[in-house]
C-alpha cells in the first residue's frame, strides 16, 4: 500500500493486494495483446507483473503469488516478474512440482534488479539455480549507479539485460556513466545476449551507440 508524499507515492510498509473479484485478476486472460508485439508479429505480448510492486515480499500470501503466476501462464502472453527478493522467488520456483514447471516455464520470464555489482552478485547467486533448471532469467541493471561486470555463468545462462539510469524526481538523482552501459552492451554482444537500453539518468538522451532495444528470442 502506498501514500503520497510531496506528490510522489511512498510505500507505507503494509502489504496489500487486489480484492477477490477485481478485474485485474483476470485481465491477462481477457487482454488480446498489442497489434505488433515487441517479440515480433505473431509472437506473444509481454506483461510486466507488479511493475511497481514486490510480489515476493516477506509476508505475502503464497496463494496470491500462485494465482498471479498461474493466470499469466494460462494467458496468451508472457509474464515478466522482476523482483529484488530473489531468495524468496528462487525458493518458490524451486519447490514447484514438475508438471507446473513444464506449464509455466515457457510463459514466465524471471528477472532480478541489480543497481551495482554487489547487488548483482548477491541476487544472481539466488537466481542461478533457476537458470540451471531451464527458466528464462533476465536482469534489470536499474537504476545503474555503478559499474557491473557480468560473470561468465550469467553470460552462459542469462537471456536478457536491461540497463537504465535513475529518474528520481528530485535533485539528488544519481548520474550514470555511459561507459558503464557500453561495457555491458559489449559483453552482451560477445555472448549473444539481448541488450535493452531503456534510458539514461536524469532524462538525458541515449547516445546513438547505445540505442539498442533487443528482446530475447522465444523458443
Amino acid at each position: 500500500m502506498a501514500r503520497k508524499v510531496n506528490g510522489h507515492p511512498i510505500w507505507t510498509g503494509e502489504l496489500s493486494s487486489a480484492r477477490r473479484g477485481h478485474a485485474l485478476w483476470t485481465w491477462p486472460l481477457l487482454w488480446p495483446g498489442v497489434d505488433h508485439p515487441r517479440l515480433g508479429d505473431g509472437q506473444p505480448s509481454l506483461i510486466f507483473a507488479g511493475s511497481m510492486a514486490e510480489i515476493f515480499m516477506e509476508g505475502r500470501d503464497i496463494t496470491d503469488i500462485t494465482r498471479i503466476c498461474a493466470t499469466l501462464a494460462a494467458s496468451n502472453h508472457i509474464g515478466l516478474l522482476l523482483m529484488k527478493r530473489t531468495a524468496l522467488m528462487a525458493e518458490y520456483f524451486s519447490t514447484l512440482d514438475p508438471p507446473t514447471v513444464r506449464r509455466w516455464q515457457p510463459k514466465l520470464w524471471l528477472g532480478f534488479s541489480a543497481e551495482r555489482q554487489d547487488f548483482f552478485d548477491q541476487r544472481w547467486s539466488d537466481m542461478r539455480r533457476l537458470a540451471d533448471t531451464g527458466w528464462t532469467i533476465f536482469v534489470s541493471i536499474a537504476p545503474m549507479i555503478g559499474p557491473v561486470v557480468l560473470p561468465p555463468d550469467f553470460l552462459t545462462l542469462g537471456r536478457w539485460v536491461i540497463v537504465a539510469g535513475e529518474q528520481a524526481p528530485h535533485r539528488d538523482c544519481r548520474d550514470m556513466n555511459p561507459h558503464w552501459a557500453r561495457a555491458i552492451r559489449d559483453q552482451c554482444a560477445a555472448a549473444g545476449i539481448a541488450f535493452f537500453m531503456k534510458q539514461m539518468a536524469k532524462k538525458r538522451p541515449i547516445p546513438p551507440d547505445l540505442q539498442f532495444r533487443e528482446f530475447p528470442r522465444v523458443g
